[in-house]
């Protein structure tokens, strides 16, 4: 039953990254990627604290 769960979980953490992937490449014009890739950058130090604790 975790094995079933944590697949799940795992299927819609990369269902929403592809997504964002999706509409970043197809969808989205210069100043809309940059402000991604911005948004993207900014945070990362912040999102390391809960990948390495």
């Amino acid at each position: 039953m975790t094995r079933f769960i944590l697949t799940i979980l795992l299927g819609m953490i990369l269902g929403a990254v592809l997504t964002l992937w999706f509409i970043y490449q197809n969808y989205a014009d210069s100043s809309e990627q940059a402000l991604m890739r911005d948004t993207l950058t900014t945070y990362l130090p912040f999102m390391s604290e809960y990948f390495n604790p």
